[in-house]
């Protein structure tokens, strides 16, 4: 890794693993036996050795220009071994659409102090640096930023490989209402972000059928979650979700951040019985009284 004429060398480990993925093999129904992917020729059908394999690029037709092994490996530059931080930015300016894999960078022994000297610069100046590495034979821009100590690197998407969106919406904004009933939903889902909580179901669910296949007992049968349809009536579809979501209502419901003793405006019209439910047979109940309520009412 350099900065400009300061240096020091440095390893490379990916940041995540997929060890923990199950991995399935093709198999022979017939035999039990592995399926073996064999390169063979298009035309003849003939196997072809994997070390005489050439790389070629498509002209129109069937016409390729052929790149002989020891001509890629000639195609080398300086970010070949050289991480070179190259420019600094603020963290927050990287759209995430470009961040792709992550990896811990790690300094080699001869250059700790050159290492820890850049990780803390970047951390007191709160900034992330670009740059560029070559890696299986391809050139990546790079984000380098300080964690826990250290650096890590991510490798980042080419201009070339982020699509525009290309939204078609109709002229107009959204029903007001409508927008602060979903904002009222998303008050009371608030949580924080818990990276231990996320699970792949699929996974989970494969791994169940894989145990139950080895005790021999039947396998289990997954239940598809239930969509609900299509939305015919949005705003019906709204109100339907803010009288079923059992999660507490915010303490503070006001969107500017202060506390305040007014409810929220938005629920007033929310708190009215759904047409054709059970709930609009009987009013609804009080709520209780909260213990900074009561002692306001025995002061009075």
């Amino acid at each position: 890794m350099r900065l400009s004429l300061v240096s020091c060398p440095i390893a490379l480990s990916p940041a995540t693993t997929e060890v923990e993925r199950i991995k399935l093999n093709q198999l022979n129904p017939r035999t039990g036996n592995r399926i073996s992917l064999q390169p063979v020729d298009s035309e003849t059908g003939e196997k072809v050795e994997r070390s005489t394999i050439v790389k070629g690029y498509k002209l129109e037709g069937d016409q390729y220009v052929i790149l002989e092994n020891d001509e890629l490996k000639n195609l080398k530059i300086e970010s070949s071994s050289i991480l070179d931080l190259e420019h600094f930015i603020d963290r927050a300016s990287i759209d995430p659409i470009y961040i792709d894999t992550p990896y811990y960078v790690y300094p080699d022994k001869s250059g700790v102090e050159a290492y820890r000297v850049i990780a803390e610069a970047m951390l007191t100046e709160k900034k992330a640096a670009i740059g560029r590495i070559v890696m299986s034979g391809r050139e990546h821009p790079v984000l380098v930023e300080p964690r826990g100590g250290g650096l890590m690197m991510f490798l980042l998407r080419a201009a070339d490989e982020v699509r525009s969106a290309e939204y078609d919406f109709p002229e107009g904004k959204p029903d007001r209402k409508m927008i602060d009933i979903a904002a009222t939903i998303m008050d009371r889902q608030a949580g924080k972000f818990e990276p231990a909580e996320f699970r792949d179901r699929y996974q989970d669910a494969l791994r169940e059928l894989i145990e139950s296949k080895i005790q021999g007992g039947p396998p289990r049968k997954s239940k598809a979650p239930e969509t609900g349809g299509n939305v015919v009536d949005l705003m019906e579809a709204l109100r339907r979700s803010l009288a079923n979501d059992k999660s507490p209502a915010p303490a503070n419901t006001a969107r500017t951040g202060k506390k305040t003793a007014k409810s929220d405006k938005r629920q007033a019209s929310l708190l009215l019985p759904i047409k054709g439910s059970e709930k609009e047979k009987a009013p609804a109940a009080p709520r209780a009284a909260t213990p900074r309520a009561a002692a306001r009412r025995k002061r009075a």
